[in-house]
């Protein structure tokens, strides 16, 4: 195990420290690591690394390390003693490769001063390490089971009463971009955040948007919401917030904080995990984009 804990140790350094790992799973011979910041790993290092026979990216942060029969699970467990990182049930599945290199280690083991083996590799063992390998460049052209499409993402922009009068409405407070603009701010930031769509809805009616929050579910994968004036009296919308239990972003044109007194109580904010004021629309474009680095897109 001592020498499974010296692999471990090598790994987290080449993926940039246990404090970047996010996943540690495997599957058959090969070592699943996701990092929240993918710049952090060195694949020439990791390539390099005792016992491995060859690294496959896949998805955003995702890696898989491709290890001879017999050591990944001890790997695996020295990673997870380290990180406090363990499985978990859904693995990297469900990501889907968005980007998928193939780098194959050329150098066997002993080039790299690993110790011996207490025996020599079986003959079959190395044909098993070779056929692994190939299957893995395989999959530049395959799509495995493991690893189906990702299911496209989506925001929900949901805004209150009188945002529709965006331009017209008390512009000194609210600014001159009219409505238009907002959705098409919107549409813009969701595209660069990674959203495969964004849905805009606008009513003056409080049941209006207690409807569009309870059709999110399963729908959407988050929702930014500017309730208007519903922000400081609509007990139903925060309960359908709770409801539905999706992320939820705050956003107000003007900094409330700052206005009348009636509108420093915020109902819907003890839905969201996070408010943004005072930014005019560009605010929604932040809660847009911190949506979805919340969702891990």
């Amino acid at each position: 195990m001592s020498k499974a804990l010296d692999i471990a140790k090598e790994v987290l350094a080449a993926v940039g420290g246990k404090a970047n790992v996010t996943g540690n799973d495997i599957c058959m011979t090969r070592l699943r690591i996701r990092t929240s910041d993918p710049s952090l790993v060195d694949t020439d290092q990791l390539t390099a690394t005792r016992g491995v026979l060859g690294i496959v990216q896949r998805g955003k942060g995702g890696i898989e390390v491709v290890f001879g029969p017999g050591k990944v699970e001890d790997v695996h467990d020295a990673i997870a003693d380290l990180t406090g990182v363990e499985s978990r049930e859904k693995g990297f599945g469900a990501d889907g490769p968005s980007r998928m290199d193939v780098i194959v280690n050329q150098k066997p083991e002993a080039e790299k001063g690993a110790e011996p083996e207490a025996a020599p590799k079986a003959e079959d063992e190395s044909e098993d390490d070779l056929a692994e390998v190939q299957s893995l460049v395989s999959m530049l052209d395959e799509k495995g089971d493991d690893y189906p499409e990702p299911e496209p993402t989506s925001v929900l922009v949901l805004n209150g009463p009188n945002i529709n009068m965006l331009g017209i409405r008390e512009p000194g407070i609210y600014g001159t971009d009219n409505f238009s603009d907002l959705l098409q701010l919107c549409q813009d930031a969701a595209a660069e955040a990674g959203f495969d769509r964004c849905a805009c809805y606008q009513s003056n009616h409080e049941g209006d948007l207690v409807d569009a929050i309870q059709d999110a579910y399963g729908k959407y994968d988050g929702i930014v919401i500017n309730p208007g004036a519903y922000t400081h009296t609509s007990i139903a919308i925060l309960d359908a917030a709770k409801a539905v239990q999706l992320p939820i972003v705050e956003v107000h044109i003007s900094k409330v904080d700052g206005r009348e007194d009636f509108r420093q109580v915020s109902y819907i904010r003890q839905a969201c995990f996070e408010t943004i004021t005072g930014m005019g629309i560009q605010g929604y474009r932040k809660a847009i984009l911190d949506l979805a680095e919340k969702l891990d897109l």
